[in-house]
């Protein structure tokens, strides 16, 4: 019977989302933050455009998300605009690291990108700007 319920935990896998709260804790402007990667994308904003709203924006990015997951961005930042096109919703390692490998390896052909596992599990374990559930 334990050994049943050991499986059913691993099998549930666990979840990321950008921690907003400690970046504010950390004294950090989440509008600016996001604001920031919008601009760098194109799209003009309104100054203001409210923190409910900035997600909204970064959301549209869904169908084209090489147009906001640029090749040349490091990994961490390509995890936190990726989950900024989710709307910041959970999302397990392996959605995110599908998200990754439709823009890197999908549109852009580079092979060069380490997707794997133990990678983005260790950004999304090491970096305080995730939160998992």
């Amino acid at each position: 019977m334990a050994k049943k319920k050991k499986q059913v935990n691993e099998d549930i896998e666990k979840t990321y989302s950008i921690d907003f709260s400690s970046l504010k804790n950390g004294g950090y402007s989440v509008e600016l933050i996001l604001s920031e990667r919008l601009k760098s994308a194109g799209i003009k904003l309104n100054s203001n455009d409210k923190l409910d709203q900035l997600i909204v924006k970064c959301s549209k990015f869904k169908k084209n998300p090489h147009d906001f997951i640029f090749p040349e961005l490091s990994l961490s930042e390509s995890i936190f605009r990726a989950l900024l096109i989710r709307k910041n919703s959970k999302a397990a390692m392996h959605q995110i690291q599908s998200d990754l490998s439709a823009v890197w390896l999908d549109h852009y052909k580079l092979p060069y990108k380490n997707l794997s596992d133990n990678v983005i599990m260790r950004i999304l374990e090491s970096n305080r700007l995730f939160t998992s559930a």
